[in-house]
């Protein structure tokens, strides 16, 4: 546990947190207040937010399961000879409720994106083929792995708990083998979710600086991914070498191999929803940056900072667009800019 101290942790979760809410919560601003257009009515409530809503209840009640393991549990680490009983007790009865609950956050998180695909690439009706399918494989294997967790010692409930685990080794299903199908084929479906729309961005009519801007936030979604990715490379590990036992006690930690020292899954599982809850909110934030883009090119600080367009990789023909409306721009009055989705022209009034 030197990697992970319980006095660090409470901080990280709370400010990856945070953060979280906080898109959400513009999120939700932005779909009732935002026009994107002068010529669209506000966006109505969707199930892409209904579900990032459910996501986000779901994560802020595992940070809190969290924060009362780190206080009176063992804060995610493995139980050992020297663990109180009251901590072991407490550390099974949050692993069987993380166990059951993370499903629900995964779910919804990778639905909530998967509903947003549907708005933002409607027209394709290859990618809503996909989508749809995708949608009810995600919807499916949220449910099956729900309640495979649920039901592991069927209704003997208490058996995820007790603290002898005697009888649930010999009664209950195999915790190990499900911990790892489900990493695993989280890591798959965050693959199939996050790399689904690149191909459609390519044929987006934007500019080539703004497109790789937009690759550049769905491929945020990859960091929870590889968060997910070592949790499932520490399962696999501890599942071979008999880790994930209901009666397991860990040895000293001499013998405890580097890679399970140095991958605390509690922590990875929380990254990956907590990660995951902010890629899902920030393709519905672009509004914000256009915004705020606008914003800084109506201010006193345009035309005085270095272009960076040469840097950018932008054609001569979008280095002229520029040029004119810095010379527009010199009489903003004579200057106004469309915001119909997918045009970038320049209109002089």
């Amino acid at each position: 546990m030197a990697y992970y101290p319980s006095s660090a942790l409470i901080p990280i979760y709370a400010m990856f947190l945070s953060i979280g809410i906080i898109f959400t919560t513009l999120r939700i601003y932005i779909r009732f207040y935002h026009k994107i257009s002068p010529f669209q009515t506000r966006n109505s409530f969707s199930l892409d937010d209904f579900f990032i809503l459910i996501g986000l209840i779901v994560v802020s009640t595992c940070t809190a399961i969290q924060f009362y393991n780190i206080t009176h549990g063992t804060a995610g680490g493995a139980v050992s000879n020297a663990t109180k009983n009251e901590a072991i007790v407490i550390e099974w009865k949050v692993e069987y409720a993380m166990m059951a609950i993370e499903k629900v956050a995964f779910g919804a998180i990778k639905l909530s994106l998967l509903f947003y695909y549907k708005r933002m690439f409607w027209s394709y009706q290859s990618f809503n083929r996909i989508n749809n399918i995708l949608i009810s494989l995600v919807a499916l294997w949220s449910v099956a792995f729900l309640l495979a967790d649920l039901l592991l010692c069927g209704k003997h409930f208490e058996l995820n708990f007790a603290l002898d685990q005697t009888v649930s080794q010999q009664k209950c299903g195999d915790k190990g083998m499900v911990l790892v199908m489900f990493a695993a084929t989280s890591v798959l479906t965050d693959i199939f979710v996050v790399g689904l729309p690149l191909p459609y961005i390519r044929k987006l009519k934007l500019e080539r600086r703004k497109k790789r801007a937009v690759y550049f936030v769905f491929l945020l979604g990859g960091i929870s991914t590889i968060a997910g990715l070592l949790r499932f490379i520490f399962l696999c590990v501890a599942y071979q070498l008999g880790r994930l036992k209901r009666d397991y006690r860990a040895p000293p930690e001499a013998k405890t191999p580097h890679v399970l020292q140095a991958i605390q899954p509690t922590f990875w599982v929380m990254m990956e929803m907590l990660i995951g809850l902010w890629a899902a909110n920030l393709p519905a934030l672009a509004p914000l940056l256009r915004i705020a883009q606008k914003g800084y090119q109506n201010s006193s600080w345009y035309g005085k900072l270095p272009s960076f367009s040469r840097f950018s990789g932008t054609t001569d023909s979008e280095e002229k667009k520029v040029k004119v409306y810095e010379v527009l721009n010199k009489d903003r009055s004579l200057v106004s800019w469309k915001s119909r989705a997918g045009s970038d022209d320049t209109e002089v009034v």
